[in-house]
């Protein structure tokens, strides 16, 4: 039977055959496009062969693919830092981090850039390639089982322990627990002043304002957001939805790699109001792209452009439109025609029943 091409790209990736690797993967670039560990694999072959525009278009592709390959994002950091746009590289490490707490290679890039003034014409080359993704030592079989053995009895161990560190070393999102409802608030949360879109009983109201503060702590932002959301809608009393409205400020800003719950253009739609200010990613195409300039300080005669665009939204492979929406951007976006996008964006509503995305990001692809 033959080899699956990917399984004998990993082996040349473990034995770091780069030339190799390029050669194997190169001619089956279209075949394996919608796959991320095909362009991580072969970003890091470029990579590791200083081909840094060909390391940049795989990572960000395998990004595009799934926002939550870390090793695409080391990737992006690490090319990020050769072309000197350590801004950028900062951003993706940090990102990486609030992923993934302890990994090395994002705190280690961190350090780097911190020490190091890095442009792209000068950057210590040596240091930086120690930053570059890279396989994993291979351990044999009889090590991995005695260390494997080891690492549950001392788990079992030291379990409580080692569950106090976790619970430090998460960053801590202080005041929320703080933000509790009155015992007179939880004896009558809910009223029949005004206009609402959901009907809740005191169970009910309680149990939203609850299982918001507990997204919060899992840090699933955009969940916690429709809930509060929820109860500012509902018949919830003046008092709860101020504490709502508390709890709804620790709410972060999304990124392409600290999103858990995402939401459909389907599901916005039929109830737009219950996600304002909820982060979303979509993928289509642009159409209707205009930029305009806008004043900041007329009297010193500056000004920032912004752009708009109707998003096609799931129309990035041709097959199938969800719907299309317009999206504002607060900075000029370069969008090349007819060039899939995803888009990060924080959905916004208008006049009437009609809502916007105001973007934050967008990648193409």
């Amino acid at each position: 039977m033959a080899r699956n091409p990917l399984d004998e790209a990993e082996s040349l990736y473990r034995n770091r055959r780069w030339p190799q690797l390029i050669n194997l993967l190169e001619p089956m670039s279209e075949m394996y496009r919608d796959t991320a560990r095909f362009s991580v694999l072969l970003g890091n072959a470029y990579l590791h062969k200083e081909d840094i525009g060909g390391a940049y278009s795989c990572f960000r592709r395998a990004q595009s693919i799934d926002f939550r390959d870390l090793e695409a994002a080391l990737g992006l950091a690490a090319v990020s830092i050769r072309r000197g746009d350590t801004d950028k590289a900062v951003q993706l490490y940090i990102e990486i981090l609030e992923r993934s707490s302890r990994n090395k290679k994002a705190r280690k890039g961190l350090e780097f850039l911190r020490q190091t003034v890095v442009d792209g014409t000068s950057f210590p080359a040596k240091k930086v390639r120690r930053l570059y993704p890279e396989p994993s030592l291979r351990w044999g079989p009889a090590i991995m089982l005695l260390t494997a053995s080891a690492v549950i009895a001392l788990g079992i161990w030291m379990f409580p322990a080692v569950m106090r560190g976790v619970r430090e070393t998460m960053p801590r999102r202080d005041g929320v627990s703080e933000i509790v409802l009155s015992p007179d608030e939880q004896n009558a949360p809910v009223g029949s002043d005004g206009g609402f879109d959901f009907i809740l009983t005191e169970k009910e109201a309680l149990s939203t304002f609850d299982k918001a503060k507990k997204l919060f702590s899992d840090y699933r932002d955009e969940a916690a957001l429709v809930e509060l959301n929820r109860l500012r809608l509902s018949n919830a009393t003046r008092q709860v939805k101020a504490k709502a409205a508390s709890l709804a400020l620790y709410v972060r800003e999304p990124s392409f790699l600290t999103m858990p719950d995402r939401y459909s253009l389907a599901e916005v739609t039929a109830n737009p109001r219950l996600y304002e200010g909820v982060g979303i990613i979509w993928k289509g195409l642009v159409a209707n792209v205009a930029t305009v300039a806008v004043a900041v300080a007329p009297s010193a005669g500056t000004a920032k452009a912004s752009t708009t665009f109707d998003l096609l939204v799931g129309y990035h492979d041709k097959k199938r439109l969800e719907g299309i929406v317009q999206v504002h951007a607060g900075f000029e976006a370069n969008l090349t025609p007819d060039r899939p996008v995803e888009v990060l964006a924080r959905v916004r509503n208008g006049e009437a029943s009609a809502y916007y995305l105001e973007c934050l990001a967008i990648h193409e692809q």
